[in-house]
């Protein structure tokens, strides 16, 4: 871990890792950015609770990713995650795509 490069995004620093580094587990509660292909529908719900709000999730080349929001994103899609790796998977922060980023407060 010691060699990886970080780039920032907003106000907070993310380790940039390939998906093969976040199984190894060296990265566990680290704020990370990594890029593949989303392998499954992304599966978005809506959550009418309190405060009406979205969940996203899907695998990022096999990892999971739970992100708050409802970014446009589909099945083949190229995407960067930035987020915290818990260790099962991230939760992202931001959702970038050809067109666009999405982000979401932390």
């Amino acid at each position: 871990m010691g060699m990886a490069k970080r780039v920032k995004m907003g106000h907070h620093y993310y380790y940039i890792v390939t998906p093969e580094d976040l199984k190894s587990g060296a990265f566990k509660g680290k704020n990370v950015v990594v890029e593949g292909v989303i392998v499954n529908k992304p599966c978005v719900e809506f959550l009418p609770m309190e405060l009406p709000s979205y969940r996203t999730t899907f695998l990022l080349d096999g990892i999971r990713v739970e992100f708050s929001g409802s970014p446009c994103i589909g099945v083949g899609e190229r995407v960067k995650v930035y987020g915290r790796f818990l260790g099962d998977g991230i939760m992202a922060t931001a959702v970038e795509t050809e067109r666009a980023i999405f982000t979401t407060e932390e």
